[in-house]
């Protein structure tokens, strides 16, 4: 059975309707460890030896946050920097990091709808170019890196219907990873 860990960067998990409801979908699931990086933080004060351990106990990353001015959120990033080492995270002479062949996941909100981000939109843009560092930073690592999940118009737009099926889904996709 594949390990999951679902590391979480959202600021107030529990103000969040979109994110808790994707959390609250996989809680229950065994082999998922959901991490709230905002709740073991609140003083941004990343033990990286602790969650390069955390890391290594699991088969499957997800990493889980909403897109902060088009990006991911500041203690995320500060995680990012910490962790994600070389020598440790990545290395330089093509050798397997210590992330080598594990799944990654990118699980994002967006507040707007997806409309937004097209070329023709608002943003001009797709969320994947915006959202390129992910891909790059875990190609560094070596991660398999597994589909985007996106999903948008979180603070414009989500009707309860589609965070529902929104979260069944995310439950079967994380269930998917136990076998």
């Amino acid at each position: 059975m594949s390990e999951v860990l679902l590391v979480v960067g959202h600021p107030d998990l529990s103000q969040s309707k979109a994110n808790k409801a994707l959390v609250d979908a996989v809680r229950d699931l065994a082999h998922v460890t959901v991490h709230d990086l905002y709740a073991t933080y609140p003083d941004f004060q990343v033990d990286a030896d602790a969650e390069r351990a955390l890391l290594a106990e699991h088969d499957v990353i997800v990493f889980q946050h909403p897109v902060y001015w088009y990006n991911t959120t500041p203690l995320f990033k500060q995680w990012q920097d910490k962790v994600f080492t070389l020598g440790w995270a990545f290395t330089m002479d093509g050798s397997p990091s210590q992330l080598a062949g594990r799944k990654a996941v990118v699980a994002v909100t967006a507040g707007v709808p997806a409309e937004h981000y097209t070329l023709e939109g608002t943003n001009k843009t797709t969320l994947e170019a915006l959202l390129g560092s992910w891909h790059a930073t875990l190609r560094l690592c070596q991660f398999d890196i597994q589909p985007m999940v996106k999903l948008y118009g979180t603070a414009f737009g989500l009707s309860d219907k589609d965070l529902t099926t929104a979260a069944k889904q995310y439950n079967e996709l994380l269930a998917s990873f136990a076998g």
